[in-house]
């Protein structure tokens, strides 16, 4: 099947003057508004001052790359840029009623930057890195969420490695060919799956404990498998844990239970009564929260609610002490807050701009650092020079 470029996909042949016109004065007003000239935009885009006075004439065609590099300066899409049409964020607000928490709008925006940096490449013809959903073959969905979403963890976890545990975003990655990144957006938000024709991505919010960005990546990793996301396009989730009783949200939870915590594994390990220490050491094998644990536990039929509710109360801290794992719950705690770029794309990216198909500015979007900082990571810094000329470092 042909591949549909950027701006087929939006409507842009570039063959009628008035809506190259209509482009040119968009970008113009943009500048006007912002008090920026040519050779400041030039600059931050990546390219000569007389490249965009010619792209600006009529006389050079925008690039992909510099379309979407305009649209994240003044904070627009590149479909506003060609269209005109407005960007939807009221709709995906009102959709998802996650606007009472800001940090989703930053997340929404993240999701964006890598999707257009995507786009870009495939349309410069720079083969992908990964391949979404290649392998993967959706289950019949039908039944309860409680059966389907463990249905659709078995089916998971034939294409994740044994020790996916280890580094769940790689596995996720390598398996379903799905962008897995990680930052802090602030309280109130867990994460989001986003689709497009051109990638599927997750970001997850380190803002929260790490049991919670385990199995918030677990849940967000149901929605794609799912199609949950297919239609809208995007899905956030204010709360992973809410008790809204959405069929989705039920599955995805279901899901994320099942995949983290395999009942055939349980019922291996559980072999009598569930005893305190049994279910500190448990929380360390599977590294979940000990309310996840305590209700997979409770539906499995091994503990009753009143064990349920006294195992829940029990900290991580706690379980691991008990549980003799206190140097895995060191290195988790110490790296929750770690911060994960997608890194099949920041690869894919450095690729391109080393082989000299893009300007840096590109794969410091997907990293989230200035195009300098990336120049020097890659070219050398040069020594610093003091007053006296002398350098303040010498190799």
């Amino acid at each position: 099947m042909e591949r549909v470029s950027i701006f087929e996909k939006i409507g842009y042949s570039g063959d009628m003057p008035n809506e190259e016109e209509a482009l040119q004065n968009r970008v113009r007003s943009l500048m006007q508004d912002a008090g920026m000239t040519q050779t400041q935009l030039a600059e931050t885009i990546g390219i000569t001052t007389t490249k965009l006075s010619l792209s600006l004439s009529g006389s050079r065609r925008f690039s992909t790359f510099e379309l979407a590099a305009i649209a994240e300066k003044f904070h627009t899409t590149v479909d506003f840029l060609v269209s005109g049409k407005s960007p939807l964020r009221a709709a995906l607000a009102a959709r998802d009623d996650s606007d009472k928490s800001p940090g989703w709008e930053v997340a929404v925006k993240r999701a964006e930057t890598l999707d257009e940096t995507e786009a870009a490449l495939n349309d410069l013809g720079i083969p992908p890195a990964l391949s979404p959903l290649a392998n993967w073959q959706r289950p019949t969905l039908s039944g309860l969420a409680i059966t389907v979403g463990p249905a659709l963890a078995d089916a998971a976890r034939t294409l994740l490695r044994d020790d996916f545990r280890d580094d769940m975003p790689g596995a996720i990655e390598e398996a379903f060919g799905i962008h897995v990144t990680a930052k802090p957006f602030g309280p109130g938000f867990d994460g989001l799956s986003w689709r497009s024709e051109d990638c599927r991505i997750i970001v997850i919010n380190t803002d929260a404990a790490w049991s919670r960005q385990r199995f918030t990546l677990a849940h967000e990793l149901e929605h794609h498998l799912a199609g949950d996301v297919d239609t809208e396009g995007l899905v956030v989730d204010r709360d992973v844990m809410s008790t809204n009783h959405r069929i989705p949200e039920m599955r995805a939870n279901s899901f994320a239970a099942a995949l983290l915590m395999p009942e055939q594994e349980i019922r291996e390990r559980v072999k009598d009564t569930v005893t305190p220490a049994l279910f500190a050491s448990l929380i360390g094998v599977f590294l979940v929260s000990s309310d996840a644990l305590a209700w997979r536990l409770k539906n499995l039929g091994l503990v009753n609610n009143a064990e349920r509710s006294s195992f829940s109360h029990m900290s991580a801290a706690e379980a691991a002490r008990e549980g003799r794992w206190e140097d895995r719950y060191f290195e988790l705690v110490k790296h929750q807050s770690r911060q994960r770029p997608p890194e099949a794309l920041v690869e894919r990216s450095l690729r391109a701009f080393v082989a000299g198909d893009i300007s840096a500015q590109w794969p410091a979007r997907v990293l989230g650092c200035d195009a300098d900082l990336l120049h020097e990571a890659l070219d050398g810094a040069s020594s610093e020079v003091a007053d006296d000329k002398e350098p303040v470092f010498t190799p």
